[in-house]
């Protein structure tokens, strides 16, 4: 029995969020019933990702294979939960659950009736879905499907907000992401010409084999998908759809576009670059040092950015194109450190700016309120929403002690290995600029006179969606333990993929 389970549990962790997204409509008019059931299935989903971790690292990193349809590659889809497909699933499900309980009772003011909610619950329910599919895929066009799935579901959870502005921003996040995708898909094409093959493992040993043959071909299949994805992923400066998607959007969607959907295309450009290219390529068409420097810009451009904003969820915006800077330079280190501290990166990161998120949702759900100049005294206000801010800021800033440190530790030192000197300075300053777009928040909510208003913390689920996300901050940095642990070994295999 819990073998089938085992050898069957990859596939469902992908289809469990779809089926219940298929059937979540037909509920639509007993809301309680909706969201026990999205809660419930992404408590279902972290526990599975929790067991197929914990199978992974007691295998020592050996990957358990479903092939869909009884079908084995390359003739059909593989589903691979390796070190890397464990490590994001348990991120993905690990942020899903606190958002969705934070969602709880929560969305009416922000989206609109019990039908719009239901809507946004189902869109949300085929994000994770897809996010899933994106972890443990070893399949080029089904890279491509799931990619797809994801951005039309981000697209409707921004317009899913009541408001203009969502709409014009959900647009042209359409527009862009439908760029983005043309490019991704331009680039497996490539690819399949000259080697055949969809699965990333075969492909991967014909192109080690004729690329030669073929350079410019590689180049441009590269060029695609580093483009694409860094359209998808708000890579500086293709980020100009991502300050408004983020924004405007209701407050659960902010946190799981920035927190999650964002990091979903990096995996996959991940996937791309070490598992089909291998590092051994990305080094002779000069990838590694591409990438370094576009994460240098897009970390300093970023926080410039963020510094200039007075609108707390338009900064937080533009925080995340910094943040995937610090991801997109460790991609190209190209070494165990640089690759272990990314990967830790992008999953204390997805943890962290959650957190933020949902407490500046919070402080403007009570206040009314967008701009920081106009939140004095909020931090006496409401105590436990901004406690989880502060912590949540603490980490991003990479403060001893918290979830940040640890990535940016490891990013630091993978830069120093690589002899890049310049990128380890530019790590330490995005940091200090960090601080001060962030810092400055807290002190006008704890040190500026109280307001008369009675501003109050949201219910009692909001409150334990927001404190489960900060001890997840204070836990990845005190005790990283298994997640480093899945990093490192993460990283160690696709650096020994040739």
């Amino acid at each position: 029995m819990t073998a089938t389970i085992t050898a069957n549990l990859p596939v469902f962790v992908v289809i469990a969020p779809l089926f219940v997204a298929f059937v979540l409509p037909t509920f639509a008019r007993r809301m309680r019933l909706v969201e026990s059931l999205v809660v419930a299935i992404e408590a279902i989903g972290l526990v599975g990702a929790g067991y197929l971790a914990s199978i992974v690292l007691m295998q020592k990193g050996i990957p358990i294979i479903y092939s869909l349809g009884g079908w084995s590659a390359p003739w059909g889809i593989e589903l691979e939960v390796g070190s890397l497909g464990a490590f994001f699933l348990l991120v993905v499900a690990a942020v899903s659950l606190p958002v969705a309980l934070f969602a709880r009772g929560n969305l009416t003011e922000e989206v609109g009736g019990k039908e719009r909610v239901t809507r946004f619950y189902v869109l949300y329910l085929l994000l994770n879905g897809a996010l899933a599919g994106m972890a443990v895929t070893n399949d080029l066009f089904n890279i491509f499907v799931l990619v797809e799935v994801a951005t039309l579901s981000c697209c409707g959870l921004v317009s899913a907000r009541n408001h203009p502005r969502a709409a014009e921003a959900a647009f042209t996040y359409l527009i862009l992401a439908t760029l983005g995708s043309a490019l991704v898909l331009g680039g497996i094409g490539f690819l399949y010409i000259i080697t055949g093959h969809l699965n990333m493992g075969f492909a991967s040993q014909e192109l080690g084999r004729i690329w030669q043959d073929y350079p410019h071909v590689v180049w441009m299949a590269a060029s695609f998908m580093l483009v694409g994805f860094g359209v998808k992923s708000a890579l500086f400066p293709l980020h100009v759809w991502l300050p408004d998607a983020h924004s405007t959007a209701p407050s659960p969607a902010s946190a799981i576009l920035s927190g999650l959907a964002v990091k979903g295309y990096l995996i996959c450009l991940l996937k791309v670059l070490y598992i089909v290219f291998g590092h051994t390529l990305m080094q002779e068409f000069a990838m590694h040092r591409i990438l370094v420097l576009l994460g240098m810009i897009a970390i300093i451009a970023g926080s410039l950015f963020a510094l200039a904003q007075d609108e707390l969820k338009r900064r937080l915006a533009f925080s995340t194109v910094a943040q995937v800077g610090y991801i997109i330079l460790g991609l190209g280190l190209v070494n165990m450190k640089g690759l272990t501290g990314t990967l830790f990166y992008l999953a204390s990161h997805a943890v962290i700016k959650s957190s933020l998120f949902l407490a500046a949702g919070a402080i403007i759900a009570a206040t009314g309120k967008h701009r920081i100049s106009e939140l004095a005294g909020i931090g006496r206000k409401m105590p436990v929403t901004m406690a989880v801010f502060t912590v949540g800021s603490l980490g991003l800033v990479g403060i001893p002690l918290f979830s940040g440190f640890i990535g940016k530790w490891y990013l630091l030192l993978g830069s120093l290995d690589a002899g890049h000197i310049l990128a380890a300075a530019v790590i330490i300053i995005g940091s200090v600029l960090c601080a001060a777009y962030l810092f400055p928040i807290i002190r006008v909510a704890y040190f500026e006179p109280v307001p008369e208003e009675n501003w109050q913390d949201p219910g009692m689920p909001q409150k334990i969606a927001l404190i489960l996300l900060a001890v997840g901050v204070v836990i990845l940095g005190v005790a990283p333990g298994p997640f480093l642990e899945l990093a490192s070994r993460a990283a160690i295999e696709l650096l020994v993929i040739k």
